[in-house]
């Protein structure tokens, strides 16, 4: 599933569904004891685009906390990946935060293509 934010700040509805598709993404995970492709569609993918790469830190900083209080942090991988628009950063002056990888227009698309569900916030 990818998340792609464009807005500068979420509301509290936003932040709930975040950690509502954060938590499933990980029960799976546990559940089945799979590891699988951070590539493939069952991964949490979350985009920042447009002006949401202003939303870097508050969103990083809640899925930290999220990771931190799962029981099975250490045991099960990481199945969260966040990106930032590199052009979109550029543009707007921001500036990329720790653990969000930068991507060009053209892995966005294939990360769209890869990808049937989409939510953009």
């Amino acid at each position: 599933m990818i998340i792609n934010i464009t807005s500068t700040q979420l509301s509290d509805s936003n932040t709930a569904l975040i950690n509502a598709v954060f938590e499933a993404n990980n029960e799976s995970a546990s559940n089945t004891g799979v590891k699988t492709d951070q590539a493939t569609d069952s991964a949490l993918i979350i985009i920042f685009s447009g002006d949401g790469v202003f939303a870097q830190s508050g969103i990083a900083s809640l899925l930290a906390k999220r990771k931190a209080l799962s029981n099975e942090a250490e045991a099960s991988p990481s199945k969260t990946m966040l990106f930032a628009v590199k052009a979109d950063l550029e543009l707007r002056g921001a500036c990329v935060v720790k653990n969000v990888s930068l991507i060009n227009h053209r892995e966005f698309a294939e990360l769209a293509n890869r990808h049937q569900q989409w939510v953009t916030l």
